[in-house]
């Protein structure tokens, strides 16, 4: 019954996998024009939840729009959106700050692994120590990130786009075991 449990999740995982390897290519190829499509489609997807949030606002009834602050929410979104849209560059060179944020990600991603490493030994799980030679990996390229995350841009995206991609095939094995 544990194992099947613990089976159930491998789909998610797999598509995982597979996004994080595009995600790996698209930013070895161009990872500033990648970066700003990414804060270009956050702001266009800000500004039209701003917009529905807006027109919610209008739909509800007066005390219940009031109590929500939807007017307020929309607008601040519809803003937001709009910085991001017009203003992508502004978070292109905030890169050093991403950067970390995205180290201190993967120091998430390698406790979990850690997780599932213990799980998977619990469960007596042929191949249990995979994971956290994931974990491992992903703990060191954070902290290689989080040593020097202001020099070499360009040189930490690349760093970042291999390493996910070889986090992800390490996983797709270890879904393979």
């Amino acid at each position: 019954m544990k194992i099947t449990q613990f089976l159930h999740g491998k789909s998610g995982s797999l598509v995982t996998c597979i996004l994080e390897i595009v995600v790996g290519v698209l930013l070895l190829i161009n990872p500033v024009g990648f970066t700003s499509g990414i804060i270009i489609g956050v702001g266009v997807l800000m500004v039209l939840s701003g917009i529905v949030t807006i027109v919610r606002y209008f739909m509800a009834e007066p005390v219940l729009a009031a109590q929500k602050q939807l007017l307020f929410k929309g607008l601040l979104a519809v803003m937001a959106g709009v910085v991001c849209v017009t203003q992508y560059s502004w978070f292109l060179s905030a890169f050093p700050l991403l950067t970390v944020l995205y180290a201190a990600a993967m120091l998430i991603l390698a406790a979990a692994k850690l997780q599932k490493m213990a799980d998977l030994r619990r469960l007596d799980m042929p191949h249990w120590y995979m994971p956290g030679i994931s974990a491992v990996l992903a703990a060191i390229l954070a902290a290689v990130i989080l040593i020097n995350p202001f020099g070499a841009a360009l040189a930490v995206w690349t760093f970042v786009a291999i390493s996910l991609i070889v986090e992800a095939i390490l996983e797709i094995i270890i879904i393979a075991l």
